[in-house]
């Protein structure tokens, strides 16, 4: 299972790999398409400090990656491109493919269609934007030609494990560290970094402001009440507070899954190896000393600790229903 690390300098390569990224994806921001649509991302990562901003420091970090034979996946990901944005996409992609770049994540329908139609060489891969919720639908992007999909966010290990358990012939990606988003890619339509310049930052996606809810229940223990203590919990804290899912790794190598993803393109390159290494620890330790469950999801609580420098969280893992079962409880810290 190897560990896909965000990269947005060429610099950051080197680093990143000798830390243990297996493959490494990114973004290519052009100046001329920003200034033209500004908010239309190609990406969904409107800024250019999640970018590289020439095809020649996308080259580079090609160039790099390659010599240690690791893979460069780049995000072209946005839920949908006008018509008109077309001819400027295609000669993108082209040079894109020229460049070496490994594979393409992406998200529009019609683009994969387009893709495949003109026999595009770079891998496809499914965006978590893809919207990927069941064997069928991975089955779906197989035959449009995908090697690979993304599993949402909000797939639990049981429904994980039910897709794995139904598909043959392409891969699976599962994120499990950073930015623990409750909302479903595919279906979102704010974008990031929009809020507004007085919005303070941890803020700074429209969909994160913060807000007050109250439930009128009579019934203490309906489900109205226990949504709203949910949502109290949600209201004060921020998805992208070190949120994790490394006590998963140990099911998700069993089901056999392709990739682990860490989000985190604009991160500084201290955050983006720190947190390779994280990973990479116990996977090493997962291979290396063959433990229980049990026994991994102790020391994956115990190395994030350490490493981040505070307990697990209930309302931040990725995979809560662990948490559930180690009797560990939800503590909201």
């Amino acid at each position: 299972m190897k560990i896909l690390s965000p990269v947005d300098k060429a610099g950051e390569v080197e680093a990143l790999i000798s830390a243990g990224a297996g493959e490494l994806y990114c973004g290519l921001l052009m100046t001329d398409w920003h200034d033209k649509y500004i908010a239309g991302a190609l990406n969904r990562r409107p800024g250019s400090g999640a970018n590289f901003t020439k095809y020649d420091e996308l080259a580079s970090c090609v160039e790099i990656a390659h010599r240690r034979n690791v893979p460069v996946i780049l995000t072209v990901n946005e839920h949908y491109y006008t018509p008109g944005q077309y001819p400027y996409l295609m000669d993108y992609i082209n040079r894109i493919s020229g460049i070496g770049v490994d594979a393409l994540m992406v998200a529009d329908l019609a683009l994969l269609l387009t893709l495949r139609e003109k026999q595009i060489r770079p891998k496809i891969y499914i965006s978590t934007g893809g919207t990927v919720f069941n064997s069928g639908s991975v089955k779906f992007y197989r035959e449009l030609g995908a090697s690979r999909v993304t599993l949402p966010r909000h797939l639990n290990l049981k429904e994980i494990k039910a897709i794995t358990n139904n598909i043959k012939g392409i891969e699976t990606e599962v994120f499990v560290l950073n930015s623990r988003c409750p909302y479903v890619d595919g279906f979102c339509t704010f974008q990031h970094g929009l809020a507004g310049p007085n919005i303070p930052l941890l803020y700074q996606n429209a969909c994160m402001l913060p807000y007050d809810i109250s439930v009128g229940a009579v019934d203490e223990t309906s489900q109205a009440e226990i949504s709203g203590r949910r949502q109290h919990i949600w209201e004060t804290v921020h998805v992208d507070d070190h949120p994790c899912g490394a006590c998963a790794l140990y099911d998700l190598a069993k089901m056999g899954i392709t990739a682990v993803k860490i989000v985190g393109r604009g991160n500084a390159t201290e955050r983006k190896v720190a947190d390779v290494k994280f990973l990479k620890s116990l996977l090493d330790y997962l291979e290396r000393e063959k433990p229980s469950q049990v026994a991994f999801r102790k020391v994956a609580q115990e190395s994030y600790q350490k490493t981040y420098g505070r307990p697990c969280r209930q309302h931040l893992c990725y995979f809560p229903e662990i948490m559930e079962e180690d009797g560990t409880g939800a503590i909201c810290r």
